[in-house]
């Protein structure tokens, strides 16, 4: 891995703020609020791209396990593979697995989470269970996949709590599977909440 060829590269790219210690790369994105953490012998390789908006980006493959994960930085956004929603439940867990796309934006996941977090607190609106079920499931495989490849969304992960807390205890949903790494991302949502003095809603 040629370390100072993957830094620069990634410098180049507008809206990004890379520095790099003790073997790890931070790749800070100011419009996300968030930043990309990796080890860097875990990233088996990168490539300049073009992404669909026209934009410059670059995309790197992560180790995980025995897995390559895919992960491109581009222009005041990130794009990264979501979990399978297979693994975020107990095995067993009868819940409809909606179909989830291949990749999702930083911005993305963070837009359609808050737009439920609004909806849910609409007085009077109705929502069918299953597919309310289905939504916060495939929500929270983009949290889990956002975290694997090395980003902390903490904002995103407040609006996802929220709407568990609204909604969960009535919804065919989980149980979830043991997710220490989850535990930590609420850990932080709820010292976050703390340290504002804001209510259960925060963005």
């Amino acid at each position: 891995m040629h370390s100072e060829s993957l830094i620069g590269l990634l410098a180049e790219i507008p809206g990004t703020d890379v520095s790099a210690e003790a073997g790890v790369v931070t790749v800070h994105v100011p419009a996300i609020g968030d930043s990309v953490r990796l080890k860097i012998r875990d990233i088996l390789g990168f490539e300049q791209i073009v992404v669909p908006t026209g934009a410059p980006g670059l995309e790197l493959g992560i180790r995980r396990g025995h897995e390559e994960l895919p992960l491109i930085v581009t222009v005041d956004d990130v794009v990264f593979m979501p979990a399978y929603a297979a693994d975020m439940l107990v095995p067993g867990a009868e819940v409809r697995v909606p179909a989830t796309p291949d990749l999702i934006t930083y911005s993305e996941m963070h837009r359609d989470v808050r737009a439920l977090g609004r909806a849910v607190d609409i007085e009077g609106a109705e929502f069918d269970d299953d597919i309310l079920a289905a939504t916060l499931l495939v929500h929270r495989c983009f949290l889990a996949g956002a975290v694997r490849v090395g980003l902390w969304p903490v904002r995103v992960a407040a609006w996802w709590e929220y709407c568990w807390s609204r909604v969960g205890d009535r919804l065919p949903l989980g149980p979830f599977r043991p997710d220490p790494a989850w535990d930590r991302l609420m850990a932080d949502v709820h010292e976050a909440r703390r340290r504002s003095g804001q209510p259960v809603r925060r963005d």
